[in-house]
């Protein structure tokens, strides 16, 4: 897909990208419609999107680089920011499209679900995390697969992590 150059086609991205409800986003087009419309580049549209919490600054860079596919895993999860990436694969804050629920979801690349041991030790990761049950631990809620996506969901609680903290403040007691 083409970067779009007017804001009214980074609004019907949002749309394509089943990301806006078309309801939510007629505001924008008809604005977007007059020669006077406050909103006049695909940057100035998507902050204002942002602004108005219909999509996510990592949802704006995507759709302003043309990117429209990929913004659902397994059709029910909504990626909504990059957490983080590791060994193991990638961390997204996502949020489950009918229960509104946010979650961090890691995903195994593709490249590594193919290998048997990448994936049994992404598995085995995921059982040790579901039997986990402590305040303090990150509860895992389940494991699936989109297509060569394999991934994790687990419950997401804002802040930063445990790496980031040893990273900035050193080993803790």
């Amino acid at each position: 897909m083409p970067i779009p150059s007017t804001a009214i086609a980074l609004a019907l991205l949002a749309e394509k990208s089943e990301l806006v409800e078309r309801s939510r986003l007629q505001p924008y087009l008809e604005q977007l419609q007059h020669p006077a419309a406050a909103i006049k580049t695909p940057r100035d549209c998507a902050l204002a999107m942002v602004k108005e919490e219909l999509i996510t600054l990592f949802q704006a860079k995507l759709l302003l680089q043309g990117k429209w596919k990929n913004f659902f895993i397994a059709g029910k999860y909504k990626v909504l920011e990059h957490l983080g990436s590791g060994g193991m694969g990638t961390v997204y804050l996502c949020e489950h499209r009918y229960m509104r629920r946010r979650v961090a979801i890691k995903l195994l690349p593709p490249e590594k679900g193919a290998t048997g041991t990448s994936l049994e030790r992404f598995r085995r990761e995921a059982r040790a995390a579901a039997k986990l049950d402590h305040p303090n631990v990150v509860q895992a809620h389940d494991i699936d697969q989109d297509g060569p996506i394999h991934f994790l969901v687990m419950e997401y609680i804002d802040g930063i992590s445990i790496q980031h903290l040893v990273d900035s403040h050193g080993p803790r007691s």
